[in-house]
């Protein structure tokens, strides 16, 4: 399929990585578009998915490295792990360290490899998402966490026209390319068709082990029903019906296929009696609706199911973002055992954004009760907090506290102004 959108992934290797680095390895769930975006750049594409490249690579990696020119695409190199040895050569005698040489696309096999892995040093790694609303919308330049962390004492953000309807729309549409133009049955046969591909072919391909694809299907579904909720081994290992080990053995290999991601917990010196638990997302919302059976109409009347899955969509719209910040930034999540909580707390230079996902079309300060007591524990440290929801109007809370449509993430505000206070005198 044709890369109808532009994306994040290939302005950072166009305009930074592959001017810089010799090599990159581009990881992310299968169909995201990894091969579509990789090949733009290729001179030489090797397609390791092919029996003729594979044997070609397994037999005489160096050989065909030597005989392929310009900017090599080396596709799917799971199927031939030795061709990575053969880069790591290339690049260790390369004493020019030509930049942009290679491009590696795949799986994170890494991650259970450690030890042998000969990656490590030379090739940079950068994790490929699903579309973000920005890149759907055409837009793979706007970046709203570098707008969250700006010196502006307003956030990013203006009125957005989305309704709550057009987010659950959004919501359930997933964030595959190749799903995006279907709808319907037709969109939950092709989620299916994919989760028998993972489960069945992919996940055998990186395992140790042969996991067994009924189980991998049911902590799969089990992570599904969590989404958004702090992860429980043991409550994951009795959904699916299998040992604790086992059940943590298949999250890890369904985080390696990128299909799920656990956020950790936030810390700070400052702060006690935190919890210590990762907290997982589907990284797909679509995807995690699917394996729920929900439709736009299932979420709009289950209020506990579509406060976690509009968690989950905020978290999948900025998670590809970190990749193209300009500063590094990390993402958590906050609790403590007193139940207070922030959906998601982004962490640069010291510095904290905390962030609260409602689905409600009308929100106020109580709302915002967690970030108000961060704010005032964290002191100076605290930048900005942001309750995101599904209404249409931005406006502040408090000190440092806003309130802002979700759309304010990928839509930037250009002239719009922004208000003092709620629509209709709230808050």
């Amino acid at each position: 399929m044709a890369n109808r959108y532009p994306r994040i992934v290939e302005r950072l290797l166009e305009e930074e990585l592959l001017s810089i680095f010799p090599a990159v390895l581009l990881v992310g769930a299968r169909g995201a578009g990894k091969s579509t975006s990789a090949g733009r750049f290729a001179d030489t594409t090797i397609d390791l998915s092919m029996p003729g490249p594979r044997l070609a690579a397994r037999q005489d990696p160096d050989g065909l490295l030597a005989a392929s020119p310009g900017t090599v695409v080396i596709d799917e190199w799971q199927e031939a792990p030795e061709i990575v040895g053969a880069v790591k050569r290339v690049v260790d005698t390369d004493h020019s360290r030509t930049p942009g040489r290679f491009i590696l696309t795949g799986s994170v096999r890494a991650a259970q490899q450690a030890a042998t892995w000969p990656g490590t040093g030379r090739l940079i790694r950068v994790r490929m998402s699903g579309l973000t609303q920005g890149e759907i919308e055409h837009d793979r330049v706007y970046n709203p966490i570098e707008e969250l962390f700006s010196p502006a004492d307003a956030p990013i953000g203006g009125t957005c026209d989305l309704t709550r309807s057009d987010y659950l729309k959004r919501l359930v549409a997933g964030r595959f390319p190749d799903v995006l133009r279907l709808s319907g049955r037709y969109r939950s046969r092709w989620f299916a068709s994919y989760v028998e591909q993972l489960t069945e072919f992919d996940a055998r391909q990186i395992a140790v082990g042969t996991p067994r694809p009924t189980k991998l299907r049911s902590v799969l579904a089990s992570c599904a029903a969590r989404t958004g909720q702090l992860l429980s081994q043991v409550a994951t290992a009795r959904d699916a019906g299998v040992a604790a080990p086992t059940a943590e053995a298949h999250m890890r290999l369904l985080e390696d296929l990128s299909i799920i991601a656990r956020i950790p917990a936030w810390h700070s010196k400052r702060l006690h009696r935190l919890t210590r638990s990762p907290k997982v997302h589907v990284v797909d919302p679509g995807l995690a609706a699917h394996l729920l059976h929900a439709d736009e109409d299932t979420l709009a009347r289950d209020a506990t199911l579509v406060g976690q899955l509009f968690e989950t969509f905020v978290v999948s719209e900025l998670r590809p973002r970190l990749e193209a910040v300009s500063v590094a930034t990390e993402m958590f999540h906050f609790r403590d055992r007193s139940g207070r909580e922030v959906d998601c707390v982004l962490e640069r230079g010291g510095r904290v954004v905390g962030l609260e996902v409602k689905s409600s079309t009308r929100v106020g300060r109580h709302d915002a009760k967690s970030l108000i007591w961060l704010r005032d524990q964290l002191g100076d440290r605290f930048h900005l907090g942001v309750v995101l929801y599904a209404g249409q109007f931005p406006f502040r809370i408090g000190d440092r506290l806003w309130a802002l449509p979700i759309g304010s993430l990928w839509r930037q505000p250009d002239s719009l102004e922004k208000a003092d206070q709620p629509p209709g005198g709230e808050g």
